[in-house]
């Protein structure tokens, strides 16, 4: 599975699950392998870092599937029509740039 077939498939995916992935050069990409977490209520009160050394070394986290879910709900609003491609690269750009600060 991949960054870009998790995106993909956001309507039917179980809101509560967490995206992970492997970076490519340090980048997230829309190829970049990809795992969903149903993490414990003890897990969810880890640092991310921590969840992904325990269930997925050198996996990173990116985020909430329940985010990614009213992103992507939010950019079909937008009266822009953008392909699927298009809404991938905006995804993962506010992953990388705004969506989580590990400080």
């Amino acid at each position: 599975m991949t960054v870009r077939d998790v995106i993909i498939a956001y309507s039917t995916t179980n809101e509560n699950l967490v995206l992970y992935a492997k970076r490519i050069d340090g980048q997230l990409l829309p190829s970049s392998e990809a795992v969903l977490l149903d993490l414990t209520e003890e897990e969810q009160d880890m640092k991310p870092e921590e969840v992904a050394k325990k269930k997925c070394p050198g996996f990173s986290y990116c985020m909430e599937m329940f985010l990614i879910q009213e992103f992507m709900h939010d950019l079909d609003a937008l009266a822009e029509v953008m392909d699927m491609d298009k809404k991938i690269k905006k995804l993962i750009y506010y992953i990388e740039y705004d969506a989580y600060d590990p400080s």
